[in-house]
């Protein structure tokens, strides 16, 4: 599990123990932690999957591998608008036809 800070402001990543963001300069006032998640899944069931992930909020990536190999990213900014959800979940569906197994690796921002 890889501990990054991401600046609230510019949403860059940071070291751990920074006191300012090295992008823009900001002030970090409550740390934020990314944790990453990862599930192994049969294709058939990526869809339904991916939108429970996405229902569970607190989400800033989620990430669709097989074998180590990125199929889709899809940033937090796209799953938080829902009129721009609606083509990516068509595209992951269309993803889950033709594969078999595959990786779902889901980056989590949590406060300490």
């Amino acid at each position: 599990m890889e501990k990054v800070t991401v600046c609230a402001k510019c949403r860059a990543r940071m070291p751990v123990n920074a006191k300012f963001c090295p992008q823009c300069a900001a002030e970090v006032k409550g740390k934020r932690e990314i944790r990453k998640e990862e599930f192994e899944i049969s294709g058939s069931k990526l869809v339904s999957q991916i939108k429970e992930i996405i229902h569970e909020g607190n989400i800033r990536r989620i990430i669709i591998k097989q074998e180590e190999r990125i199929l889709i990213e899809i940033p937090l900014a796209v799953a938080a608008i829902g009129a721009l959800l609606a083509p990516i979940l068509a595209a992951v569906g269309a993803l889950a036809a033709l594969v078999t197994n595959c990786t779902i690796e889901v980056e989590r921002i949590e406060k300490e």
